[in-house]
Formats: structure tokens, sequence, C-alpha cells
């Protein structure tokens, strides 16, 4: 429940704050958002109440919204055009990489000096960050940040809408994969493994499919729907039923259903050289939608009809939202550029 306060912050105020960042300037909005995040962890550190902690991920929310597309924007002002592929490969590791540390924080951190703790050796990192974010005027790629065309806006909130679907499906492994695991006879350990190891590839993919990008030339959001109908044959292993099918599935799912984020922003750089703040705000709203309703659609599913049938809806929103991506890559913009 908590965490519906972060996916709804973020979801409503992408769009509009990524519209902003011609106005606010982009090393203004980064180091805005590292001190809204470290405000955030220190209100969830101090919190004395349920409704405290609720209001601080709130806060930390539209410091996400606020954030996402100007750290894009930074990217593609810094990076000469021939390495935006692995820079946002980069910048998308970051996710699961601080999930991993998430995760290695509890047994390290909160199970011994407490979870308070935790939270503030978080919002201790994120204010270190505050002055190493580079200036506008050093930046060597300036860009004078504007709106989204207007052509392009139509066929650009299809791709939030695919984006959606696609994240209901990717957002599953986190929330799920282990208690799927148990459900077909793996050991929570198992299962708590497959999905690091599934994550740890996914980072690798990130990583690997931009640096491939900036040597050669293909449209980065096909690629996203490729990587996307790739892991949804994993989640169909996974609604099989059978362990061993479940832990190469889990695998595949996490890592190639999870392995195009630095693709997908490094077409909105691409596509949209002087608005990339304002599409990937656009796009950001997908992702946040995404992230709300998974937890909120797949949880009643597998309670009620089993897990089978939540991995087979999770396999159809992959599909779909393939399908969604694959329209928008041909009308968004001119494909060669991305």
């Amino acid at each position: 429940m908590l965490n519906t306060c972060f996916a709804l912050a973020s979801m409503a105020s992408s769009a509009p704050l990524g519209r902003r960042d011609g106005r606010w300037g982009v090393r203004r909005r980064t180091r805005s958002t590292a001190a809204g995040e470290v405000i955030a962890l220190s209100l969830c550190a101090a919190s004395p109440h349920p409704v405290v902690l609720g209001a601080a991920l709130t806060f930390g929310g539209l410091a996400n919204a606020l954030g996402q597309p100007a750290a894009n924007a930074l990217i593609a002002a810094h990076l000469s055009p021939k390495r935006f592929g692995i820079g946002f490969g980069i910048k998308q590791s970051g996710i699961p990489l601080a999930t991993l540390l998430g995760g290695l924080a509890v047994p390290t951190v909160a199970l011994t000096i407490g979870w308070r703790a935790a939270f503030v050796i978080a919002a201790a990192l994120a204010l270190i960050t505050i002055p190493l974010i580079p200036s506008d005027a050093a930046a060597p790629h300036p860009r004078q940040e504007g709106p989204v065309p207007r052509m392009a806006i139509r066929p650009l909130w299809v791709l939030a809408g695919g984006l959606m679907f696609v994240v209901i499906a990717s957002s599953s492994i986190g929330s799920f994969g282990t208690v799927g695991g148990v459900s077909v006879g793996l050991s929570e350990g198992t299962a708590g493994y497959l999905v690091a190891i599934g994550g740890l590839a996914g980072l690798v993919i990130r990583v690997g499919a931009g640096a491939y990008a900036d040597h050669r030339r293909f449209d980065s959001l096909l690629a996203v729907s490729a990587l996307v109908v790739v892991g949804a044959l994993g989640w169909t292993a996974m609604a099989v039923g059978n362990p061993a099918a479940y832990c190469v599935g889990l695998v595949v799912a996490n890592a190639f259903g999870w392995g195009w984020p630095g693709l997908q922003q490094l077409s909105m750089a691409r596509r949209f050289p002087v608005s990339t703040a304002a599409a990937s705000g656009v796009a950001q709203t997908g992702v946040a939608l995404g992230l709300l309703l998974s937890p909120l659609l797949i949880a009643p599913i597998a309670t009620t009809a089993g897990w089978s049938w939540a991995w087979g809806v999770v396999t159809a929103a992959a599909a779909i939202g393939a399908v969604i991506v694959w329209w928008a890559a041909h009308h968004i913009g001119d494909p060669a550029r991305a």
C-alpha cells in the first residue's frame, strides 16, 4: 500500500514535470531531485507513523518524476551521441543495482543496527551526489530543451501505454518471483537466488545492448519490443508449473523482460533531440502506471486462480506491450535515428 504512494506520485507528475526542463535547467532539476530524495529518505528514517512514511514515499515519487527526465537530458548534454547507448545503459543499470544493494542492506544493516539506519545511510549517499552533478555550462553538447512536437504527442502517449503493459509484466518478477517459485516446489532461498541471477543478467543486457547500439545502428524501440518477446517466453515457461521450467523461465524473463529500459531511454534521446526530458516524462508515466498496477492485478489472480494463470496473464501483458511498442516505433519520428 505504501509503495502505491510512490507510484501514484510518480505517474501523476512525470509528464508535467518533464515539460519544465527548459525553464529550470538540467542541473537545477537534477540537484533538486537528489535533495528531494535526501529529504524523503530522512523522513523515512525518522517516521513515527505509517502516514508519515506514506508522505515520505509520495515525496520520493515526485522527486523520481522530476529526476528521470532530467537525468536523460543530462546524459544527452554531456555525452557524444555516439556514446548514448552505453550512457543510458549504465544509467538504467543503477535501478537493479540499487535493488540488489537494498536487498543486501536488510541482513547487513536493518537486522544488525536497525532499519532506520539503512535509510540514514541511503540519505547520506544521496547527499554526496549533489556536488558531483556537472553544470549546464560545462556540457560539451548543450541542448535547448523544449516541448514535444505536436505530431509526435499521440504516438508518444501510445508508447507510454505499451510501456505500462510491459512493466506490468517486468515488475512481476521482483514482486512475485520468489513466492511463485515456492508454489512449484522451490525453496525460498533457491527462488531468491534465481531472481538475483536474473537481475544481474538483466544488468549485463542493459549495458551490453547500449554498447552494441553505439556500434550498430538499429531502431532501439524495435529492440525493446524484441527483448520483451524473449521475456514473454520466460513467463510462458513459468506458467507451466514445472520446477525446472520455472527456474529457466524466471532467469530468462528477468534478464530479457527487464533488459530494455536503457534502449527505451536511448530512443527518446535520439528521436527527440530538443525535447528529451519532455518525451521521457511522457514515457515514464506509462512505466509508473505499470509499477502501480502490476501487484494490484497479479496478486488477486494468483490467490484465486493460481500461479499458472497469473503467469499466463503476465505473458499476455508482455505480448500486448511488445506489439504496442512495435507500433510506436514505426510512428514516432524517424526510426533510422533511434
